[in-house]
């Protein structure tokens, strides 16, 4: 579909600069000012896994490998080039200042792909819809989350949009030209295997789509692009870890078929009402079951063919249900929302034909301050943009308290990111994210799923005795099993708790080795819900408080 004229041509060239600005100062509040998941206080600085892939890059760095722990090789991330693209950084840097360096590589992808969306659009449909998308994509909370969160997710998000584009060129060109489009196609495709663990999926849909447009050739170049870098890959996870798939994959997708359906589908639906995502979801309908018409036999007037945000869409939606969601909220959706945009101003653009360009413009004008209200509203419903400074992260602060530890200390934690991270110590993943035993094994209750927090083996985690153990105090795991309290059994105490609300309470951490149970219990109520637990000697006059014994008395 080619571009209309632009009567103000002028004055358009300034909207990629104010959108850019746009874009970075949203990406910057939230940095300084925001969150990345609405437990508040354990993702004030970034999300709490972001720092499983900063432990990797520093590791790697300084000549460990890829390892989580020295000498244990397990595939604990899930973004290999994002790790290899932090690693320079890592030994450069020091680990406080990895964050400043992921969110800048982030808010760098999320300008690149506000560029490649804006030129795509202006020569597709016009100036005036390249400025409407461009606006709308640096006026989206849920990309200023995605870069605060330091997370791969911007990277992912440039290579999704770079695939869609090459993509619907491969359809319109020819020749020599449709040669260097597919080799670029066939190059991102290799790219995307790299950057996530799930990055062959946007590459075959794109195969797909080509193939339901006709253009066999490209199609079949990206698919053994993408199956050879897939197998490659495997191929050395083999040869370096022992599996053919990362260790995330064994341990987040768990649990009956059924179970992550109804899981995923509530977070979708939570997500389209409460980010504006609903009204793209409409668009990518319309567009595929307009798509599929033409494909009827015998239509006098064929309606345009399927466009490849709806064939993307479905795809990726049937894959985000199958896996049952994530625990990011929004993060395996944003894609959807610059592709919605752009679907949404095509089909006003087909209906625009039959009216007056003034009336046109008037009524997408309007939808986009409909689009843009329902986007911002996030702003007053989603906890991860309660903006405040200065911000508290309870994981950053335990994290650095146990840098006193001594060197090759073991800590059990059931948040892997940010306290190993800071701490330095060896760390124990007792959710499995970073541990092979705990991930590939089962979910030890079948009739619960939760995204990657549904396995877990506590004989296995005393078993392997590490010298502090970091769980939440109410509704913990330790609480499911009869008798004596195992951690209490195993010799475990209570010795510091950690304030879990979003506010500091200028004692966020709180020593109770020689508190009473009834001092303990208070703490917990005023919101200190997070423990430390240590493994040493009875102490004379000391009490023994374990989480059963602080739940039954609250």
């Amino acid at each position: 579909m080619a571009g209309r004229p632009d009567p103000a041509g002028g004055s358009r060239r300034l909207v990629l600069p104010a959108a850019a600005v746009l874009l970075v100062a949203g990406c910057l509040l939230q940095i300084l000012a925001g969150y990345s998941h609405p437990d508040l206080s354990g993702h004030a600085w970034g999300s709490d896994d972001a720092y499983i892939s900063y432990r990797y890059a520093r590791n790697l760095a300084a000549g460990e490998g890829l390892v989580f722990n020295p000498g244990e090789r397990v595939e604990g991330y899930s973004n290999l080039l994002y790790v290899l693209l932090l690693a320079p950084a890592a030994a450069l840097v020091a680990p406080e200042r990895l964050y400043a360096v992921s969110t800048g590589l982030n808010t760098l992808f999320a300008l690149a792909a506000l560029v490649l969306l804006h030129r795509f659009t202006r020569r597709r449909l016009g100036s005036f819809e390249a400025a409407i998308v461009a606006g709308l994509f640096a006026l989206c909370p849920s990309v200023w989350a995605a870069v605060a969160s330091g997370l791969e997710t911007p990277m992912v998000l440039l290579l999704q949009i770079g695939t869609w584009i090459l993509a619907e060129q491969a359809v319109e060109e020819g020749g020599a030209r449709e040669r260097r489009t597919a080799a670029g196609l066939c190059i991102v495709a290799a790219v995307s295997v790299l950057a996530r663990a799930d990055g062959f999926i946007t590459p075959l849909l794109a195969a797909v789509f080509l193939g339901l447009r006709g253009r066999w050739r490209p199609a079949f170049a990206v698919a053994a692009s993408t199956l050879a870098t897939f197998g490659a890959l495997a191929l050395f996870r083999l040869s370096y870890y022992g599996w053919p798939l990362p260790n995330t994959y064994y341990a987040k997708v768990d649990g009956p078929l059924l179970l992550r359906l109804d899981n995923g589908w509530q977070q979708l639906l939570t997500a389209a009402i409460g980010t504006g995502l609903l009204v793209y979801l409409v668009a990518f309908l319309m567009a595929g079951v307009r798509g599929l018409r033409s494909f009827a036999p015998r239509r006098p007037d064929p309606l345009p063919a399927l466009p490849f945000p709806a064939v993307f869409a479905a795809g990726w939606l049937a894959y985000y249900l199958y896996i049952g969601g994530d625990v990011f909220y929004d993060r395996f959706l944003l894609f959807l929302f610059p592709m919605g945009t752009w679907l949404l101003l095509a089909l006003l653009a087909q209906l625009a034909r039959t009216m007056e360009a003034g009336r046109s413009r008037r009524r997408t004008a309007v939808l986009a301050v409909l689009l843009a209200v329902l986007q911002l509203v996030a702003l007053s419903k989603d906890p991860r943009f309660q903006f405040r400074v200065p911000k508290y992260d309870r994981w950053v602060l335990l994290g650095r308290h146990l840098r006193q530890e001594p060197a090759g200390t073991l800590i059990a934690v059931d948040a892997a990111g940010k306290v190993p991270f800071f701490s330095g110590l060896p760390a124990l993943d007792m959710l499995g994210l970073t541990d092979p035993h705990i991930g590939h094994g089962r979910a030890e209750d079948r009739a619960y799923f939760h995204v990657g927090h549904d396995k877990s083996d506590l004989p296995y985690i005393l078993s392997r005795k590490p010298a502090l153990i970091a769980i939440w105090l109410r509704g913990g795991w330790t609480q499911h099993t009869r008798g004596q309290d195992p951690l209490e059994q195993a010799g475990y105490s209570l010795d510091f708790v950690l304030n879990t609300t979003q506010d500091s309470k200028g004692r966020d951490l709180v020593d109770v080795r020689h508190a009473a149970p009834a001092e303990v219990r208070r703490l917990v109520a005023a919101g200190y819900q997070y423990g430390l637990f240590g493994r040493a000697p009875a102490q004379p006059g000391r009490a023994t408080v374990s989480p059963r014994n602080l739940s039954n008395g609250l």
